[in-house]
C-alpha cells in the first residue's frame, strides 16, 4: 500500500542492449533516487546516497517468456524472441526490503550463471 517510485533502465554491452529493468523503490525513503540513478548510473551508488552501504539479495526467481512489445523495441529484438526474466528483492542487512525489480535479458545475447557461495 505504499507509494513507490518506478524506474526503467536499460543496460548495454559493446553497443548492444543486454537488459531492460523495472525497479520499484519506497517513495518516502528514496525520494530523489531517479536523479541519483541518472547521475550515477548505478543502483548501488544511488543507495549509498541514501545511507545504504551494503545490501543483500533476498530472493531471485528466474523464468523465460516471449518478449513483449516494449522489450522488443528497447532490446532491439525480433517478434517471437525469448527473454530471460529475473524477479528480485533486495534488502538491507537487517532485512528491510529496499528494492523490487524485474529484469529482462535477451536470451540470444545473455547467459545467466547461478552458483552457490
Amino acid at each position: 500500500g505504499s507509494t513507490v517510485i518506478r524506474l526503467e533502465t536499460r543496460g548495454e554491452a559493446d553497443g548492444q542492449p543486454v537488459s531492460r529493468a523495472t525497479g520499484w523503490f519506497d517513495a518516502a525513503r528514496f525520494a530523489g533516487i531517479d536523479a541519483a540513478m541518472a547521475e550515477t548510473g548505478s543502483v548501488t551508488a544511488s543507495f549509498r546516497r541514501f545511507g545504504i552501504g551494503d545490501y543483500l539479495r533476498q530472493s531471485t526467481v528466474l523464468s523465460a517468456r516471449h518478449a513483449d512489445a516494449a522489450d522488443l523495441a528497447d532490446l532491439n529484438l525480433q517478434p517471437g524472441a525469448i527473454v530471460l526474466v529475473t524477479v528480485a528483492v533486495n534488502v538491507t542487512p537487517d532485512g528491510q526490503p529496499i528494492q523490487f525489480a524485474e529484469t529482462r535479458f535477451p536470451a540470444e545475447r545473455v547467459e545467466l550463471k547461478i552458483s552457490a557461495l
